[in-house]
């Protein structure tokens, strides 16, 4: 498969953020992200995303410093991304 799209990429995001696609479907998706401004800031929405909800599965609900680590992350993701 020789120049992926916009809809090709989205549909292989999680499995790129994951670690789990070949290296050469891998290399294909960065290519297009390296021209595509829209795919780059959508697998890094997934990313940052992936990031919170692991971190935010990882605490108890009486957690409150594992808490406002993950809204401070969240916060500090949000100026990032302006």
């Amino acid at each position: 498969m020789l120049g992926l799209n916009c809809k090709q990429v989205v549909a292989r995001s999680s499995a790129l953020i994951d670690g789990e696609l070949p290296f050469w479907e891998a290399l294909q998706l960065r290519l297009h992200m390296a021209v595509c401004k829209g795919c780059t800031a959508f697998v890094h929405q997934m990313r940052v995303t992936r990031s919170l909800t692991l971190a935010a599965g990882q605490a108890t609900p009486d957690d409150d410093a594992a808490l406002a680590a993950v809204l401070a992350r969240l916060a500090s993701e949000g100026r990032d991304a302006g």
